[in-house]
């Protein structure tokens, strides 16, 4: 049974319903084998996303690009004994278990060009996020399944790609605008009075789970995944409920200065905590402020100074205001090692900077869970290029499914071996 912040008496139904058939010796295959399937710990993918570009020295790369883009020895770091290098004050700072499951994955997507307002049907963005007529965002969450209201939200200024993604499957891809107004739409912020007794819960699961253990031991290959529903659900009952969410500790925790509305970077980091909480959302996807904001191609004595605007704009040094790495540290500190959750974050941006400062074609994302290992897959070259080998987007769509253990390969074959879910 999924580790729900809030125990509903609709997910409760379920239970009963599920161990009162098997009880009974009704009928256990069809609609109660994939609840039972859907029990265990509950995964959720963010995809933490800046426009404009990512340098590919922050993904892992920058060993590989020394002497490019201002990288040198003193302001990189080696990340655990990997081949992996990233740039000492902003990712080399992460939390050590969210450095110890850094993997840096290559994308070919083939489009050095920005997904804009007027250019709404090309770009990096546009490549990575759309399948066709369908988007990566919600087709994921559908097939990671559960019965979250809200499987997949976005925040920012603006929807994924300047278009309002469409649906999937009946799964849409919703804004979140207001942190106090979500947790209260969720009901998250105090524990439900009318929700049942949750000792007396588990020991009716027990009690049925005792009375259909004959016949379950007769149908070993067949209610295998019903003995399974039987044991999470217990397992989860004897629990104390998860506290409540609320607005004054997540409030702290990022340091919102008491304003709900989304409007800073903070403010996505922690609304994502929050949906991730109350409303057991599958995908997030959060988008940097402003049109292209990272695109920064300026040079000085030929070289480029992506890396350098890059570092002072995820610490908000320089000409840049509010920290980026601030907010994604807590976030990861608070969130990627939850206990009974699977939580997987992607960093990633619409492409790679070439040493003079213009657009490569692809792009190196940071993933980073408890299904990931330390280690590179598909980087680009010093030159900041890719092989003609290196997936293409569906490729990495595959990996973050086998990351948040979808069933089945919806997009693929996984081919990055730092991807072990």
């Amino acid at each position: 049974m999924k580790h729900d912040p809030k125990l509903s008496r609709r997910g409760l139904l379920k239970g009963f319903a599920a161990a009162s058939g098997a009880a009974a010796g009704a009928r256990i295959l069809g609609p109660m084998v994939p609840e039972a399937l859907a029990a265990g710990e509950p995964s959720h993918f963010v995809h933490i996303y800046f426009n404009g570009g990512l340098n590919a020295l922050f993904a892992g790369c920058a060993n590989i690009l020394r002497g490019k883009f201002g990288v040198t020895d003193t302001n990189m770091t080696r990340i655990g004994t990997s081949d992996l290098y990233t740039d000492a004050s902003t990712f080399g700072t992460f939390p050590k278990f969210a450095l110890d499951h850094f993997g840096a994955i290559g994308m070919r997507h083939g489009n050095a060009l920005h997904t804009t307002p007027q250019n709404q049907n090309s770009g990096g963005e546009r490549a990575i996020l759309r399948d066709g007529g369908n988007c990566y965002l919600n087709q994921l969450a559908y097939y990671m399944g559960g019965d979250s209201a809200f499987k997949a939200v976005y925040f920012g200024d603006r929807a994924p790609a300047y278009q309002n993604q469409p649906a999937f499957q009946g799964v849409p891809l919703q804004r979140v605008s207001d942190l106090a107004d979500a947790i209260k739409a969720l009901g998250s912020d105090t524990q439900d009075p009318n929700a049942p007794n949750r000792a007396i819960a588990g020991g009716t699961l027990e009690s049925s789970a005792e009375m259909s253990k004959r016949q379950i031991d007769m149908n070993p290959g067949q209610l295998t995944p019903l003995t399974e529903s039987y044991q999470s659900a217990v397992a989860a009952l004897r629990k104390p409920p998860p506290k409540p969410v609320t607005f004054a500790e997540i409030n702290t925790a990022y340091g919102l200065a008491n304003r709900t509305t989304v409007g800073t970077y903070a403010s996505m980091l922690a609304g994502a905590e929050i949906m991730i909480r109350a409303a057991n959302t599958n995908v997030i996807n959060i988008c940097d402020f402003g049109l292209a904001s990272w695109d920064f191609h300026q040079t000085s004595g030929g070289l480029s100074q992506n890396g350098t605007l890059s570092r002072q704009r995820f610490l908000g040094t320089g000409p840049f205001g509010d920290s980026r790495i601030a907010p994604i540290k807590t976030f990861l500190e608070r969130m990627l090692n939850l206990p009974d959750r699977n939580v997987v974050v992607c960093i990633s941006g619409e492409l790679v900077r070439l040493p003079n400062g213009d657009h490569g074609d692809g792009t190196v994302a940071v993933l980073m869970g408890k299904n990931i290992k330390q280690g590179m897959s598909f980087p680009v070259n010093a030159q900041s290029r890719f092989a003609p080998t290196t997936p293409p987007v569906k490729a990495f769509w595959a990996a973050v499914a086998s990351a948040v253990k979808v069933p089945g390969t919806p997009f693929g074959a996984n081919p990055h071996a730092v991807v072990t879910g």
